[in-house]
């Protein structure tokens, strides 16, 4: 490596895969959609105008040797500007029991913030979890002798307070910016997804069905806080809510990233766990961290410090917080913003309340005012 380039650098300019077999890129469960070359560099794949625009691919590695109910595999869906272009791509992770219909639409259909990305010029990557049953990891044998894992799905009574549409399930606030009236096509959105009771994160879901049947009502642990406002999903060290990030969601990102990388990674609620602790492992991957309302966010300085290296840190908050119960989720991610601008004075907690924009929600990707989002973030992206 030549003297005075940084190694992010250099591995934009060279496109080195960096192991990208041992990361299970190489896999034969790797469809790799935007080319049929496993072994073409993410430079090359990136901007190959012969490719299509959209499309996607597998990463991660399909373990059949374990017993363990998910594997390594997890579908990425990607977007591509349709010219080439030297901007960064952009990894989005939805969170927990959410699919990458919430960056890819809107349940009115207005555009989503994969297509405000792609406009501005950067290639989309959006990572659909390992959990998700719909993103090709599940064994059901393994499924039907656990007895620690099943099946769950979010319900719309948990998630419309939850979230911030209102106070209860068909009550929204006055100036919601969410599109209730279309809310259906959201519910219809939610993927099943593993839960379980060790590392892959526990009780998680609205109403849970469990693998023999029936439902179980739990709390929702993408709220991850206790009734006094506590965060129990933050740790001070390894990135922080370590308990929802499963070593498969982990290496399944840390394989794209390795695949597309550098990059900048855009996480969301509970994605922020695996997020974290990837930018952690492979920093010289991560350009630049934004996190929209996440789970642990990391408030010790030594594991800022490390979470991608000097990436600059972008919070993101919406409204009524205090109504939702999750005051200490932001209170961590400012501190994680305070700690990363000691070293990267870019990094900043986005509040759009103080900015004088009210009614956002945990889902503002979705919300009327999505594309403003967007843009604010695209242009710290650009700063």
């Amino acid at each position: 490596m030549l003297s005075g380039i940084s190694r992010k650098a250099f591995l934009r300019a060279t496109g080195v895969t960096l192991a990208a077999t041992i990361a299970g890129c190489n896999s034969t469960t790797d469809n790799s959609g935007p080319n049929t070359n496993t072994q073409t560099s993410p430079q090359s794949e990136q901007q190959n105008d012969d490719s299509p625009t959209f499309g996607n691919f597998y990463v991660g590695n399909a373990d059949t040797s374990s017993s363990t109910v998910i594997d390594g595999r997890a579908e990425v869906v990607y977007t591509r500007p349709d010219t080439a272009t030297d901007k960064s791509p952009v990894v989005m992770v939805p969170g927990l029991g959410l699919s990458p219909y919430i960056y890819r639409t809107t349940p009115d259909g207005r555009r989503g913030w994969v297509e405000y990305f792609a406009e501005a010029g950067h290639p989309v990557y959006v990572f659909n979890p390992p959990r998700n049953v719909d993103s090709g990891g599940l064994d059901t044998a393994a499924l039907q002798s656990s007895d620690s894992a099943s099946l769950s799905r979010w319900s719309i009574d948990r998630a419309w307070p939850t979230w911030g549409f209102g106070p209860e399930v068909g009550d929204p606030y006055e100036d919601v910016r969410y599109p209730v009236e279309s809310v259906d096509q959201l519910v219809a959105s939610f993927p099943a997804y593993v839960s379980t009771g060790g590392g892959g994160g526990g009780r998680q879901g609205g109403s849970q069905t469990g693998r023999r049947g029936g439902n179980q009502n739990s709390t929702s642990a993408d709220s991850t806080e206790t009734t006094d406002g506590t965060q129990t999903g933050s740790t001070t060290g390894g990135g922080g809510g370590s308990q929802f990030a499963s070593p498969q969601e982990t290496a399944a990102l840390e394989a794209l990233l390795n695949r597309v990388g550098p990059a900048v990674l855009l996480v969301h609620s509970a994605g922020g766990s695996s997020g974290f602790t990837v930018a952690q492992a492979v920093p010289d991957l991560v350009e630049r961290i934004i996190a929209v309302e996440p789970v642990g966010a990391p408030t010790d300085p030594q594991t800022v410090a490390e979470m991608g290296g000097d990436a600059p840190f972008m919070g993101v908050y919406g409204d009524y917080v205090d109504e939702r119960g999750q005051t200490g989720r932001k209170e961590a991610t400012q501190t994680t913003a305070e700690l990363a601008g000691e070293t990267s004075p870019a990094s900043t907690l986005l509040n759009l309340p103080d900015e004088g924009i009210s009614g956002n929600t945990h889902l503002m990707m979705q919300d009327d005012n999505n594309g403003e989002i967007a843009d604010r973030i695209i242009s710290w992206i650009s700063d």
